[in-house]
């Protein structure tokens, strides 16, 4: 956990980059989760949510960011913490990082990064995550640039056997995410033993969502309940948290 001081009450910022992550639900309610169950843990009270589907990179991404910036208006307002899932949801800008700090003046809490009481270390954490996301953005260029110089017509609806490949491996791979999620959950509240229906409440209280960001049904929750189930029968304790993909999601 990132944090400097520590307030009895926060705020919590969540981020995703795309249009697309918001409306499906990917990432949002995953770090809302993480957000909520460290909150939980550590007795504070979530006194306001503040999220934006925006990109995190670049020397203007705050000022194109609504949701942040009302979310710290409130923290320096009210003089709380800013709870985020990681530092990259916060911003992939060191410079951005750095104003927070020390410019505004309000503390943050990563709730899945390391312990640290450094402000300094904050902001070389953030310098990492710039570095990473240019790595990314870099690596994805060229990616689609020796694609285009193989012929694959990006983006083009006359690729159809492709798209819908590409399309059931992405479903395949948020069924995946949100069975993990599902099974971090229950290990976590233990409850293994909870029926369908009363797990059905107990995520939608939590505000966790269907891949399709909907509440949960019994009918809906069935089957990829019956998975988790076996992902935390098949793994160890130790093993399951090992998964990168743990309390993220």
């Amino acid at each position: 956990m990132v944090t400097y001081r520590m307030s009895r009450q926060a705020i919590a910022y969540i981020r995703v980059s795309t249009n697309q992550q918001g409306e499906v639900g990917i990432g949002l309610e995953a770090q809302r989760a993480s957000i909520r169950a460290y909150a939980d843990a550590s007795g504070v009270e979530i006194i306001e949510w503040f999220q934006d589907v925006a990109s995190g990179r670049g020397d203007k991404n705050l000022a194109r960011r609504e949701g942040l910036n009302k979310a710290l208006e409130f923290a320096q307002k009210n003089n709380v913490d800013l709870l985020v899932d990681s530092l990259n949801r916060l911003s992939r800008h060191t410079k951005t990082v750095e104003h927070i700090l020390r410019e505004r003046k309000v503390a943050i809490v990563s709730v899945s990064d390391e312990r640290t009481s450094d402000p300094l270390v904050l902001v070389s954490r953030a310098a990492r995550a710039e570095y990473e996301g240019n790595q990314i953005s870099e690596r994805t260029k060229l990616v689609l640039d020796r694609k285009k110089a193989e012929g694959v017509q990006l983006g083009n609806r006359t690729n159809l056997p492709q798209a819908q490949k590409l399309g059931a491996e992405s479903n395949k791979r948020r069924a995946e995410e949100k069975v993990n999620e599902i099974a971090s959950n229950i290990l976590q509240h233990s409850w293994q033993d909870l029926s369908v229906p009363a797990l059905v409440d107990a995520l939608n209280g939590l505000g966790v969502k269907t891949s399709r960001g909907k509440p949960w049904s019994a009918a809906a929750l069935r089957k990829p309940h019956k998975a988790a189930l076996e992902v935390l029968r098949t793994s160890t304790t130790t093993d399951y948290r090992r998964n990168p993909n743990f309390g993220r999601f």
